[in-house]
């Protein structure tokens, strides 16, 4: 059936945003002729603006934005497909009168043509593939390829010019080699101790010390990261633009489950990721990367409790392990 408008909605993380990527490019390569619309969360804009194959981005805050201002971009669409959980989304669509809308039932059914639950195993497929069946289950549309290359927009040379003087104002060059780390999630449990990752940067100033190591991340987590030392704190100082160049830039990238790590993923910098309370068939990059992951009783808990007293998954993962993943990870050809 063809579409000549098509919104597709997931105002959810940063990560989770990136992670939608593989599957608006299948829909465009599905639907060539069609109008693709991405709502997302105003945050995310910077990651995804200028993606090629989708037509225009809708960067909501309900802070800041009426709905009805997004019922008159979204007016009688032919097809909605709502990828997150918000009940403000649907409802928008509704409201524009798009006479298929598909996605998660979630609280929302009322709103919902086509609403369907989520894989039973969803905790061990992917993300993207993840979307891929919500939308096959909910609109019969079935799409092809590779869904596990991620992408982000392109990187304008006003930031790959920053990312180079930053670089360079602390002596770092890129051809001799540096390594990412994004030491902080956006939900406590999932960060790796802290005296873990300082122990591990000893560990190549000692063992690897050609390689320079920097931290990225927001700016609120410089307090934190007073705890590490021995790395160049970049820490608030990027855009998200930005700080994908810096990752694309570096020869290793090494984090937990958050956004950098699907930044990583799309700029195709070799990776080590640190997954605990997350799934790590759920969440982790599939390519050029090695996740450590130790599933206890508990896990994945991903979210269905407030704090972990305990953390056993996550302390379980010894620095001996990263340190070994990472000498893997420079052994490959592709670094």
């Amino acid at each position: 059936m063809p579409y000549k408008k098509i919104l597709i909605s997931n105002r959810a993380g940063i990560g989770d945003t990136v992670l939608t990527t593989p599957v608006l490019k299948a829909l465009r390569e599905k639907f060539p002729d069609s109008k693709l619309t991405l709502m997302i969360s105003d945050y995310a804009l910077p990651i995804v603006d200028g993606l090629p194959f989708v037509d225009e981005i809708i960067a909501y805050n309900k802070k800041k934005h009426s709905v009805l201002s997004v019922v008159k971009k979204i007016w009688k669409y032919d097809l909605a497909i709502c990828l997150d959980f918000k009940y403000r989304t649907a409802l928008m669509a509704y409201l524009a009168r798009i006479p298929i809308r598909a996605g998660l039932r979630h609280k929302r059914k009322f709103f919902m043509t086509n609403p369907v639950e989520r894989d039973i195993n969803y905790e061990m497929i992917y993300e993207p593939y993840n979307y891929s069946n919500i939308i096959k289950n909910s609109t019969g549309i079935t799409l092809e390829g590779d869904l596990s290359r991620l992408h982000i927009g392109p990187v304008d040379e006003k930031d790959r010019i920053y990312a180079e003087h930053l670089l360079q104002k602390h002596a770092i060059n890129s051809a001799r080699g540096f390594i990412a780390i994004a030491p902080f999630t956006s939900w406590a449990p999932k960060n790796w101790p802290l005296n873990y990752y300082n122990e591990l940067i000893q560990r190549f100033k000692t063992k690897n010390p050609s390689y320079e190591i920097v931290l990225i991340g927001e700016a609120g987590d410089n307090a934190r990261a007073d705890a590490i030392t021995g790395a160049v704190s970049f820490l608030g100082q990027t855009t998200l633009k930005q700080m994908a160049e810096i990752i694309r830039r570096s020869s290793l990238f090494i984090g937990g489950c958050s956004g950098p790590i699907h930044i990583a993923a799309a700029v195709d910098t070799p990776i080590v990721g640190i997954y605990g309370p997350t799934s790590a068939k759920h969440w982790a990059p599939v390519k050029k990367s090695i996740i450590l992951a130790q599933c206890e009783k508990c896990s994945p808990c991903d979210g269905r409790i407030s704090f972990c007293e305990n953390g056993t998954c996550l302390k379980s993962i010894t620095v001996d392990k990263v340190y070994e993943a990472c000498n893997k990870q420079f052994s490959k050809n592709y670094l």
